[in-house]
């Protein structure tokens, strides 16, 4: 029994410190920021990273540096920007050396997870995937499926 009274006594001391604890662990988590990332915001495509189907094994591998070379020296004339809003809708704007003016397409996404879905019409019956590998404040990095084709693209945050 005069155990019981001292361990009644311990929870009822346990018990008043509780509110003092959670004021405690409140007044911590306030100072800590939150750094969750976000895909709003303005982008720019800074690079382009091309895969190839290797024969041997059937699967997507990085182009030889020659490959990528010259596809990066074709891609230099092509100048992309995204702007990813808040309320689900997206314009991406492209142009090239030979144009006159920029072409700019709207559209919608969703986002669930790290698939990134921006409605594009399938293309021979085959949905275009896009997987962002990583984001943080200043680049996202896209694994983009299309046509069965993987591609790796950079975009930098314009600020």
């Amino acid at each position: 029994m005069k155990n019981e009274k001292k361990y009644s006594g311990y929870k009822g001391f346990l018990l008043k410190l509780l509110p003092l604890f959670t004021c405690v662990i409140i007044g911590f988590l306030s100072f800590s920021n939150c750094k969750a990332q976000s895909i709003v915001g303005k982008w720019k495509r800074v690079f382009t990273k091309i895969f190839v189907t290797d024969k041997t094994t059937g699967k997507q591998v990085p182009a030889s540096a020659e490959m990528q070379k010259t596809f990066d020296e074709h891609a230099s004339a092509y100048i992309e920007t995204l702007e990813i809003k808040s309320n689900n809708t997206y314009i991406s704007t492209v142009s090239t050396a030979s144009d006159e003016k920029p072409k700019a397409h709207t559209g919608t996404y969703t986002l669930s997870g790290n698939d990134l879905n921006m409605n594009i019409p399938l293309v021979h019956n085959e949905k275009t995937t896009i997987t962002i590998q990583s984001l943080n404040s200043e680049s996202m990095v896209w694994a983009l499926l299309f046509m069965g084709k993987l591609t790796e693209i950079t975009y930098s945050k314009i600020k």
